[in-house]
């Protein structure tokens, strides 16, 4: 009894402690809030965006792996006989490989895992952490780069081409001529329905840079004939770059990419090694200032009136603002995070119910048709007769055309086993 009245005295002490606290926090914020009230407000309607925004990002990048599988999937049936599925030849523009497979792109550029390693999370294939490089005491640095477009298709409308494209393939160019290694070390990504780029969060353009260096070798492995892992850094370059990389002068979209990828450059050693975080706030930064310019009379004013304010005051950068932003935009953005998940986690149980109580849903039918067979289907439904007859005449095309027309009459279809059977290969048993 008597530990028992001891333990219910700590409790109400600790309860008349943590209430004096609240009273002293709810002071300070009734005394501070003139000068604070215009950041909490927009601090609060930021994380009530940001929340719900960071929330739908998420929600999409299931969607865009399916799709990235699915497509894969799609353009096997176009390989030639003992063929590379097409998806996975060099071809123009920049006739290097474009990483289409988000579940083997580590492998594609010659990163591997720790022996052993394997996860039931398929995104953890994409994340940039337990990334090793094979490699001999005797090896120099490695050094991989990969190329994100911001646009689906690069170079294919030359009256708009996008300039970081074009720097790009002139940089390709300028390295067939100057550089050892000339292409190489280089692969790229379109950034638009990537899954990739999704959970990197890299919109593009932009370089990814891989590298094994510093070197470091003890004395066991300089003497050992046995292969290293080397630990793998990446790190993002955004185009354009905030800073100079010519001293003195702007320079062009393809000098920027050519100061960076040089062989012979350290610039990659000045930056900052990849953080999610950091690009996460890069993003949401983006995304407010959109809404700023679309809603300029509402939070494009507001945010204007609160810099202006926090600068009158002279209290930019001090806790007394700091800190008051964090809490309200806390208090904003994880009601609405959460809220934004379980309300999708509610519409997906009332469409599961509502299926299983349908007829399909009794029979235990696959919702809609199958992924596969509904693309090459549209595929044959945007070829006109004339396209059909020109296919025909040759004995590639002829042989594709014929083969995708049976194998919709004839095939029973499972392009979704398919596509669980590679993730569940890619994830390990």
């Amino acid at each position: 009894m008597r530990i028992l009245a001891i333990i219910l005295h700590c409790i109400r002490y600790s309860w008349q402690y943590v209430k004096k606290v609240l009273r002293t926090f709810r002071y300070a914020f009734w005394l501070t809030l003139p000068l604070s009230g215009f950041t909490i407000l927009l601090a609060l309607i930021q994380g009530i965006i940001l929340g719900k925004w960071y929330h739908e990002t998420q929600l999409q990048q299931p969607a865009l792996l399916a799709s990235n599988l699915i497509n894969i999937k799609t353009y096997e049936w176009f390989k030639e006989p003992y063929g590379e599925n097409p998806l996975f030849i060099p071809r123009a523009p920049y006739h290097i490989k474009q990483l289409h497979n988000p579940l083997t792109w580590a492998q594609d550029v010659g990163i591997s895992r720790p022996r052993g390693w394997k996860t039931d999370n398929v995104g953890v294939l994409a994340y940039f952490n337990a990334l090793y490089r094979r490699s001999r005491w005797h090896s120099p640095g490695w050094h991989h780069w990969i190329y994100l477009s911001a646009n689906e298709q690069p170079l294919n409308e030359t009256w708009n081409e996008d300039p970081w494209d074009r720097a790009f393939l002139d940089l390709l160019k300028h390295r067939d001529r100057y550089e050892p290694q000339r292409r190489r070390n280089f692969n790229y990504i379109t950034c638009p329905h990537s899954f990739l780029c999704s959970i990197w969060r890299v919109d593009g353009p932009a370089l990814l840079h891989f590298t094994n260096e510093p070197l470091k070798r003890n004395e066991t492995q300089k003497r050992s004939l046995k292969p290293i892992l080397d630990p793998v850094h990446v790190r993002v370059f955004n185009l354009p770059l905030n800073e100079s990389v010519i001293p003195g002068r702007f320079p062009t979209h393809f000098e920027q990419m050519r100061s960076i990828t040089a062989s012979n450059s350290t610039y990659w050693t000045k930056h900052e090694k990849y953080s999610n975080f950091d690009l996460v706030r890069g993003q949401a930064l983006k995304v407010l200032a959109k809404l700023q310019d679309k809603y300029p009379k509402t939070l494009g004013l507001l945010t204007k009136v609160e810099d202006k304010w926090t600068k009158l005051i002279g209290a930019d950068g001090l806790y007394l603002i700091e800190l008051p932003r964090i809490f309200a935009f806390l208090a904003g953005a994880l009601p609405s995070h959460y809220g934004s998940r379980y309300w999708e986690y509610f519409r997906k149980w009332r469409e599961d119910r509502e299926y299983d109580r349908s007829p399909e849903g009794k029979e235990n039918k696959p919702v809609g048709p199958d992924p596969v067979a509904q693309q090459l289907q549209g595929f044959l439904d945007v070829l006109s007769d004339e396209d059909k007859e020109g296919w025909s005449k040759t004995h590639q095309g002829g042989m594709i055309l014929d083969r995708v027309q049976k194998g919709l009459k004839n095939k029973d279809w499972d392009g979704r086993d398919e596509v669980l059977a590679a993730i569940e290969a890619a994830v390990g048993p």
